[in-house]
């Protein structure tokens, strides 16, 4: 048996990851697939690796369903020398692609329960920025709901929805939830001028076609990801909704390092307290954003391996919003200073008077996010 000063090499190579893991602050790991992941993914990061990798990740993928839309977005990635492609999403206005995002989800046990924050009420209250919850779908739903039996799964969910509120929860999830496992079985991205992979484990960039990256990201994203934390399976470039500064992950000797951690995003004292600091600062319950903690998924940073993660840990999970079941199910992190935002046209943020509170809670790009708890 091979040996290192000693001692087998296996004990040297997991007692030097413990090592490092102590050393920058992070989470210690407890999964031995995880462990070999990071062994491969260090020795792999020293080979020679294709002309595409030498940013901070290897491509981008844009979920859409509108090829238009795709094309503004892929032409202004185009121009910051990022390499993109069309991950098509599903559209939860056609019946037919409905029913495949279903059977989807069905497929990985996601639909045969609901997570108790999951209601159709609440989910005429989804809100994303740009977009308002629907507080007269909302309140129907909630009448209705209280001369029946709560639905149980996702088939009694749709079969009471009369306000058009679920099919797009559903399809979000099912896009995401399809785009991940491309990335884990190998079929995305599906372009061919990427360069050879030889064993690596890169980072790829998911972004929702609504989405733009702040200026100057590609300088401090490539100054700031070697300071992620070693656990990381998903970064987010940009969050909405609340934020803690206890979830402020430190690095060598303590010090301050980029990065959030997103946990516990439905902590129900936290949501109260924040809703609470929002009501009383003279927001209206109409602008008081019904969300958790660190939300969205509209553009983060995933490898394959943590696609394949995802894959395993959501499997029979009840249904929700899938940013909150990604949190729920493996390490997320968030960018403090978000390096992304919502286009002008989506979020008008030169009428900053005239935004809901949900908007005033999106970060703007390489800023502290607004404070929205009391601290």
């Amino acid at each position: 048996m091979a040996c290192f000063w000693g001692m087998p090499l296996a004990s040297a190579v997991f007692l030097t990851l413990a090592g490092l893991v102590l050393a920058t602050g992070a989470p210690f790991i407890d999964d031995t697939d995880e462990v070999l992941h990071l062994v491969q993914r260090s020795a792999s990061s020293r080979r020679s690796r294709g002309p595409a990798a030498e940013g901070p990740f290897r491509a981008a993928l844009v979920v859409s369903i509108d090829p238009e839309s795709y094309k503004a977005t892929e032409g202004e990635l185009r121009d910051q020398g990022v390499l993109a492609e069309m991950v098509r999403g599903f559209d939860g206005k056609s019946a037919e692609e409905l029913e495949g995002a279903l059977q989807l989800l069905t497929d990985y046990g996601n639909t045969q329960h609901l997570h108790p924050t999951v209601s159709n009420w609440l989910l005429c209250m989804h809100t994303s920025p740009g977009k308002p919850p629907n507080i007269t779908a909302a309140s129907a739903e909630l009448w209705h709901n209280l001369m029946r039996q709560a639905p149980r799964n996702v088939t009694e969910l749709l079969a009471r929805d009369q306000h058009g509120c679920v099919p797009k929860v559903i399809a979000i999830a099912a896009a995401h939830l399809r785009l991940w496992q491309g990335l884990a079985n190998g079929s995305l991205p599906a372009r061919t001028d990427l360069g050879e992979l030889t064993g690596e484990d890169p980072w790829y960039l998911v972004m929702e076609d609504d989405v733009a990256l702040c200026p100057a990201w590609r300088e401090r994203m490539m100054q700031e990801l070697p300071q992620a934390p070693i656990d990381a399976d998903v970064i987010k470039l940009y969050f909405f909704g609340h934020w803690r500064k206890e979830d402020a992950v430190t690095g060598l000797n303590n010090s301050a390092t980029p990065f959030l951690e997103a946990r516990d995003p439905l902590r129900s004292f936290d949501l109260f307290k924040a809703a609470s600091y929002e009501l009383l600062h003279g927001r209206g319950w109409s602008s008081v954003p019904i969300a958790g903690f660190y939300a969205g998924t509209q553009a983060y940073l995933i490898r394959p391996s943590g696609a394949r993660k995802l894959l395993k840990k959501i499997r029979g999970q009840p249904f929700q919003d899938i940013d909150m079941t990604m949190m729920l199910s493996v390490k997320n992190y968030v960018w403090r200073k978000v390096l992304a935002h919502g286009r002008p046209e989506d979020v008008n943020l030169l009428k900053f008077d005239e935004l809901s509170l949900l908007q005033r809670t999106v970060p703007d790009c390489n800023s502290e996010p607004p404070e929205d708890q009391f601290w």
